[in-house]
């Protein structure tokens, strides 16, 4: 069950309304990573971190297909993944009202509803996974 926690919190992106762009700080979750974009970036509060690639990451939705989310910054030091809300309303449709933020697809079928944490925070559980190639031996 511990592990199931910790596991679960790795999972957890921010549904972020103020960032300006995608960004993880796990390696591992990108199927593709350009390591060549670089840069810095400045928070709100003035902290600034290091860009230190830009690529896809594979998500496993609840039917068990995939989907991609592309131009994800990678940056270490990053403890949080954030989807910029911003970033995907032509591919969704995002309604709140009363704390809670729904997501549905283009043809307005709800994929999910998430409720507001702290902070106005919204947290959504998006397992990752890695592209299997089937390969002739």
């Amino acid at each position: 069950m511990h592990n199931e926690r910790i596991q679960d919190k790795k999972n957890m992106w921010n549904l972020d309304n103020e960032a300006s762009n995608h960004m993880c700080g796990e390696k591992d979750k990108f199927m593709e990573l350009d390591k060549v974009i670089r840069a810095n970036i400045t928070f709100v509060d003035h902290s600034k971190v290091t860009i230190k690639g830009k690529g896809t990451i594979l998500i496993k939705l609840k039917d068990e297909s995939h989907q991609c989310i592309g131009d994800v910054y990678y940056i270490p030091t990053v403890k949080k993944q954030h989807i910029e809300l911003r970033k995907i309303v032509g591919e969704y449709e995002i309604k709140m009202k009363d704390l809670t933020l729904t997501l549905l697809d283009t043809k307005e079928a709800m994929i999910t509803k998430v409720v507001m944490i702290k902070n106005k925070v919204f947290l959504l559980n998006i397992k990752t996974d890695v592209p299997k190639c089937i390969c002739e031996g």
